[in-house]
């Protein structure tokens, strides 16, 4: 369940060394970054005013209950990020797992230019390959997104206009199946698929075939309802259990849910 309360500020103190920067400074943000650095495995990284939120969330609220995925996943998990962002829940995931070895997928470039800035300063080239496409689950020579009209940090772009009514511009970017990318890893399984990728999730789930899903053993994704048909969270949960899937889902606000699945031990 997503922190509320004195329990947010505890997470904070849980993942990053020099919490005070958040106490004292917060309200500075809008003229300078905040710098955290992260624990137990130290990442230095900065928060500009765009990815406020994004940071709290992840550090803070802990939508995706960190202390908990680590235990599901080896020591040296392989990783699939779909909708890196700026790389936040990289960094989280790897002030943890130290071994871990991501796939990160962003398609923004002031989001890929952060993640970029992240590995090179903390040395990460080994542990994120970082890819600046968008992912897709039918095979399509690039796709539209639409995004704000600003050169900041993006959080909502996606490939259904109307979306987000701040998303007024829209831009053609290169993408991959998550079929190639599974098979470009060439591995027998996933330790874990996440993806935050603002309505993007049906295509990529509904339009890979089962056999490649089932290579995923467990996935963490951000769910929105769309429309009442099959691109809402009930449809979707019932397709992943029917997969042969442990499912189950939180709401994070009103059209959007966190939905986590397990591949069930006597699945292949």
């Amino acid at each position: 369940m997503p922190k509320k309360g004195f329990a947010r500020y505890l997470a904070l103190i849980n993942n990053v060394t020099n919490y005070n920067e958040y106490f004292f400074n917060k309200s500075s943000r809008k003229n300078r970054s905040l710098h955290f650095v992260t624990k137990p495995n130290a990442i230095a990284f900065d928060v500009p005013e765009s990815l406020y939120q994004v940071f709290k969330e992840l550090f803070m609220i802990d939508v995706y209950d960190i202390k908990n995925l680590i235990k599901k996943l080896p020591s040296k998990p392989v990783i699939i990020d779909i909708g890196a962002n700026a790389g936040f829940f990289d960094v989280l995931l790897l002030s943890k797992m130290q071994q871990a070895k991501i796939f990160a997928y962003e398609p923004i470039p002031s989001n890929v230019a952060v993640i970029k800035k992240i590995v090179t300063d903390n040395s990460l080239h080994q542990n994120v390959l970082l890819y600046q496409k968008a992912v897709t689950g039918l095979p399509v020579n690039g796709l539209d997104l639409f995004m704000e009209d600003t050169d900041d940090n993006q959080v909502v772009a996606s490939i259904f206009d109307g979306f987000n009514k701040s998303n007024t511009k829209k831009i053609h970017i290169p993408s991959i199946t998550l079929t190639e990318i599974l098979d470009d890893i060439n591995l027998p399984n996933i330790d874990l698929l996440k993806m935050d990728c603002e309505g993007s999730e049906y295509d990529i789930i509904y339009n890979t075939k089962p056999k490649y899903i089932r290579r995923i053993n467990h996935m963490e994704i951000e769910v929105h309802d769309v429309d009442d048909n099959k691109n809402n969270v009930q449809y979707f949960n019932r397709f992943l259990v029917e997969l042969g899937y442990k499912t189950n889902f939180t709401p994070i606000n009103n059209f959007c849910y966190a939905l986590q699945a397990t591949l069930n031990d006597q699945q292949p």
